[in-house]
């Protein structure tokens, strides 16, 4: 797989499929020529998990359809998983749902907080009004 020629066939493939942009042929080709253990038949491997991720970090930069690399990054990651399009959707979308609701509760805990400093401003105002009260009658 380390030959230029299979190389440029497999992106070429990728190309034509829409999973790469053309402009980000060359680039990759001389990429992957230099570090042929990288592809695989369509799939990205590293040697540890880790390098894998940075590989995969750099690759997005490369033009690839975000929903093919999704997937070469699940299978990658993690191969002996099989879920299906709607458990994984479902899955993302009570994420979100999460998330959302994270937000709104830190939303509230600001106000709340917010809230408690006015009323602290508010006692502290009170007590000097109060103690300014008693040294006027202890006059």
């Amino acid at each position: 797989m380390s030959s230029p020629s299979l190389i440029t066939c497999e992106l070429e493939q990728l190309i034509s499929k829409k999973l790469l942009a053309i402009e980000n042929m060359s680039l990759l080709t001389d990429f992957l020529v230099k570090h042929p253990s990288v592809l695989l038949r369509d799939t990205l491997l590293s040697s540890s998990r880790s390098e894998f991720v940075e590989l995969l970090h750099d690759v997005r930069k490369c033009g690839f359809d975000k929903d093919w690399l999704d997937g070469v990054e699940k299978h990658a990651l993690f191969p002996d998983l099989h879920f299906s399009q709607d458990a994984l959707q479902k899955l993302l979308d009570s994420q979100q749902h999460v998330t959302k609701e994270v937000e709104a509760i830190n939303l509230k805990l600001n106000i709340f907080s917010q809230h408690v400093e006015d009323l602290k401003r508010q006692l502290i105002s009170s007590e000097a009004v109060l103690e300014s009260i008693i040294q006027q009658k202890a006059q």
